[in-house]
């Protein structure tokens, strides 16, 4: 949205500040240039009522041309061209004018055209100035929109933090994995001790709300790998997984339980619903400065689709959305009866990882 034209009070301190361009511009026109009040009026209200116009056009190319962009020779090559192109339009439509109101005056048409030097200094900052004040909006603006989504981010974090709590340490879970440790003390005391111990390390680890937002990879594909073993308890041989995670991965901050509900989801429609063993895919790579995380699952297209409501797939988008500002983040896709989500996670090393 236009800067200047967004509301009223803007636009009417953008006038003021032209109308007092003007005054300012007439009164040197008549003091150090010796014009006559009426042709040096005039001059003032027809170059600056020019410039008036085009500096709320030049926030278009200034609003698609961000001075964040990586080429910035591209940039100031861009906005030389606009300056240039700029002071031309003006110059010609300011002389255009002022000839024809002031026809037969030949001295006031050669006082016009002596000025040139000075119009193209003169336009040549009013261009910059309105650069300045264009720029500065836009880094308020997105200052402004910045502070707004961190504070948004710090909150959908704890409601995806509850609603992990709610999801996963829920009297069904529990109930599920103590029934299948409670039976397993007899057939398999030690595998039912195994088991317990996993289910308090993960219990632990969920439950231990670290108040900063990352963590390195391994610790995540760990306490992942207690949730499937606990799981694998109740599905045996129905459900297996594997996990990929090369060295250069290991290390790599991402933010916290990013990963739980994935697995979750893969569970639900896929191990759920399918007749077949379901296997688990995980793999992670490096591209360049992005880490790639695919996590893929097998599914019965022709089963039923258990009833869910998508909450955990949304959070985990709009939580990439506000960490990084980006919209592509995480993609889903069904193929040759295979759901395959990918989540590419941009690398930062500011950001603050639990050890």
């Amino acid at each position: 949205m236009h800067p200047i034209l967004m509301n009223r009070t803007n636009l009417i301190i953008y006038t003021l500040a032209w109308i007092f361009v003007i005054t300012v511009q007439a009164g040197v026109l008549v003091l150090y240039f010796g014009l006559e009040v009426r042709p040096a009026m005039a001059d003032s209200i027809v170059f600056n009522t020019i410039f008036f116009l085009m500096g709320l056009l030049i926030w278009y190319p200034v609003r698609y041309i961000p001075l964040s962009d990586r080429n910035m020779i591209t940039v100031l090559m861009n906005f030389f061209a606009l300056g240039i192109l700029v002071v031309v339009v003006w110059m010609s439509s300011g002389y255009l004018i002022m000839r024809q109101l002031f026809r037969g005056d030949e001295v006031l048409i050669s006082s016009l055209v002596a000025s040139v030097p000075y119009r193209v200094i003169s336009g040549a900052l009013l261009y910059i100035m309105m650069l300045l004040v264009y720029y500065l909006a836009v880094y308020s603006r997105n200052l402004k929109e910045r502070i707004r989504n961190e504070a948004k981010a710090q909150t959908m974090l704890k409601e995806a933090e509850l609603n992990m709590l709610r999801s996963q340490i829920n009297p069904h879970f529990l109930f599920n994995s103590l029934n299948s440790a409670s039976a397993l003390t007899l057939s398999n005391p030690g595998a039912a001790r195994e088991m317990i111990v996993k289910l308090s390390e993960f219990l632990r680890y969920s439950l231990r709300l670290a108040e900063k937002e990352f963590n390195i990879l391994k610790d995540e594909i760990g306490n992942i790998r207690r949730y499937l073993d606990i799981e694998n308890v109740r599905f045996g041989s129905k459900m297996s997984f594997e996990i990929d995670c090369p060295p250069e991965c290991k290390n790599y901050p991402v933010p916290n339980m990013i990963l739980q509900p994935l697995f979750e989801n893969a569970l639900k429609h896929g191990v759920y619903e399918s007749t077949e063993p379901v296997v688990i895919k995980m793999k992670c790579r490096r591209e360049n400065d992005m880490l790639v995380i695919s996590i893929t699952n097998d599914y019965d297209s022709e089963s039923p689709p258990r009833p869910g409501t998508g909450i955990g797939m949304r959070n985990i988008r709009e939580r990439l959305r506000l960490i990084y500002g980006r919209e592509d983040l995480m993609l889903s896709r069904k193929e040759d009866g295979m759901f395959v989500v990918n989540l590419f996670i941009p690398y930062h090393d500011d950001k603050n990882v639990d050890s």
